[in-house]
């Protein structure tokens, strides 16, 4: 989470920064956080990395001393995964237990084919259901929380995913044109996202076998550059893939020349679940957009203006229809996007629900 690099990380520090301006936070997280500048609210990177301790009491233990002697009258839990030691530590000190989903992690196992998705969901199911709030990133997840998980909605908050408006120098955008030897004439197209995930890699392959032979024989001059981390041997053979109009620019520190620079942002991700940070992040840097149907869900259309264009569901040959008209025109992010993922309205229902418990 720290320093935040990717979109799910993102959202939980920028979460955490905002929330921290209205109320006290601490928090408690895995030993390879490393905030690189100071911080609004305290840091305690305490626990192991990975999720094999979850079920160890002794990690319980300290979760609760920690709440304990922070005094915390609420505690809030990112992701399910330390829900036990979330859920012991809150009932010890009488603290309210608040559930922060990211999505459906059970579901989005699911989508991937891992044997082991019912045991998360009966687990997931178990973290919300004793949850004072559940807050959820769309109203979709909220939905089937409230019908699978036996929720009440009324136990119920969506508290989307946030962007801060960033500050572009397209002079950014030329630097990277100069180092990767792009043509003025050729269009940048952007596809970045953890490349060692499952669906994430099926779109890097989509990318070599779809859309750039589609876009090639339309006659767009183009280049493909994909970034992203790839670290798992399982995703080596992402490296093998070969094509004259595609760059593998591997793993960045950050990400945002490269979107100052695209001229479209393509999303061909099929699975998975949740809200598609990348998609805003994109939008947000002045990039138009083509995703799948559903890669756009907690996103309004109407928020997006020109900048987001939304294929049929695995429809190969609209999708690469769409990048080329969007590739065509760009218009500036209007304004109504930045006031919908702006962080301070975003939290505005949480902060007065914290405050009516006080």
């Amino acid at each position: 989470m720290l320093p935040p690099l990717f979109g799910g990380q993102k959202g939980i520090a920028h979460f955490n920064q905002y929330l921290s301006l209205h109320c006290p936070l601490v928090c408690v997280c895995s030993d390879n956080n490393q905030p690189k500048e100071e911080l609004p609210y305290k840091v305690l990177p305490v626990l192991p990395t990975g999720q094999k301790h979850v079920l160890n009491p002794l990690y319980w233990r300290k979760v609760k001393q920690i709440a304990r002697r922070e005094k915390a009258t609420t505690i809030i839990l990112e992701h399910p995964y330390q829900g036990i030691a979330a859920w012991l530590a809150a009932k010890a000190i009488k603290a309210r237990f608040i559930v922060h989903s990211h999505n459906i992690e059970s579901n989005r196992f699911r989508q991937i084919g891992k044997w082991w998705w019912p045991l998360l969901q009966r687990y997931e199911k178990w973290v919300h259901r004793r949850a004072s709030l559940n807050l959820f990133k769309t109203r979709e997840d909220q939905e089937w929380a409230v019908q699978h998980f036996g929720l009440s909605a009324e136990k119920c908050l969506i508290i989307p995913y946030g962007v801060e408006q960033p500050v572009i120098d397209p002079e950014d955008g030329q630097k990277l044109r100069r180092q990767y030897g792009i043509g003025a004439e050729e269009k940048i197209l952007l596809f970045a996202g953890t490349l060692d995930y499952e669906p994430n890699a099926k779109a890097v392959e989509d990318i070599f076998s779809a859309i750039a032979p589609r876009l090639r024989a339309a006659g767009m001059p183009f280049r493909i550059i994909i970034c992203g981390r790839n670290r798992f041997p399982a995703f080596q053979y992402l490296n093998k893939l070969a094509d004259a109009s595609v760059i593998m620019a591997g793993e960045q520190v950050s990400i945002d020349p490269y979107f100052v620079a695209a001229d479209v942002f393509i999303n061909p991700v099929l699975s998975g679940g949740g809200i598609q940070t990348k998609n805003i992040d994109a939008i947000a840097h002045g990039c138009n957009t083509v995703c799948f149907s559903s890669q756009a869900t907690g996103i309004p259309a109407h928020e997006c203006g020109t900048k987001l264009s939304i294929a049929e569901n695995g429809n190969w040959d609209h999708f690469t229809s769409l990048v080329i008209q969007a590739a065509a025109h760009k218009d500036p992010t209007p304004r109504s996007f930045f006031a919908y993922f702006d962080w301070n309205r975003i939290l505005q229902p949480l902060i007065h629900n914290l405050q009516a418990h006080e």
